[in-house]
């Protein structure tokens, strides 16, 4: 049999108070706040061929937020009236139909000020606190989306929301089957290319 090889991937990158997000498989969006805009946290870190994810959402320095990356959009930054929305996962039909996952959280709101809290993205992402009528959204359980921004004060409105879990799907290859007449080399090349059933 062939020797197992480790798969990992990498977590999202965090959001953030007054500051650039973190960097991480999708980037964490930026938190808002004086003396300016902020920028998302990369995506893709460290670097991997398919990309993991993608670039979170920049704030703009007015109590708008930028909403996390995605695994297949980046986040949007946050502009006059709204944090930005979490950017949108990938489709995967692997577990036998179509599923949505790793979508980006949205940004929350600091204060009430008439803005909006930025929406999740597509593939389980949560939404963003609109501090102090809401509170951020948990990420969808098994499907590695992100949670929500927390409003502004946190706590005081509360945390942002957690991420959700994700899952592992194993797809078995297609075996070749031995022929009705063999030989024992045919079986040892077969199993030493892990090819025998």
């Amino acid at each position: 049999m062939g020797t197992p090889t480790p798969i990992t991937s990498a977590g999202g990158g965090y959001g953030a108070k007054y500051a650039d997000g973190g960097a991480g498989g999708s980037g964490g969006g930026a938190g808002s706040g004086p003396p300016g805009s902020q920028s998302g946290g990369a995506g893709n870190t460290p670097p991997v061929s398919p990309s993991q994810g993608n670039t979170g959402g920049a704030s703009d320095g007015g109590g708008r937020s930028g909403g996390g990356g995605g695994a297949g959009a980046v986040g949007t930054g946050g502009v006059s009236g709204q944090s930005g929305p979490g950017g949108a996962g990938t489709a995967s039909s692997i577990s036998g139909s179509s599923v949505t996952r790793a979508g980006g959280g949205g940004g929350g709101v600091m204060n009430a000020w008439g803005n909006a809290g930025g929406t999740g993205g597509a593939g389980g992402g949560g939404n963003g606190a609109i501090a102090p009528n809401s509170s951020a959204v948990a990420g969808t359980v098994n499907t590695g989306g992100g949670g929500g921004g927390a409003g502004f004060p946190a706590p005081i409105y509360g945390g942002s929301g957690a991420g959700g879990s994700g899952v592992v799907i194993v797809q078995e290859p297609a075996f070749k089957t031995a022929s009705s007449v063999w030989d024992i080399r045919t079986v040892y090349r077969q199993i030493e290319a892990d090819d025998w059933v």
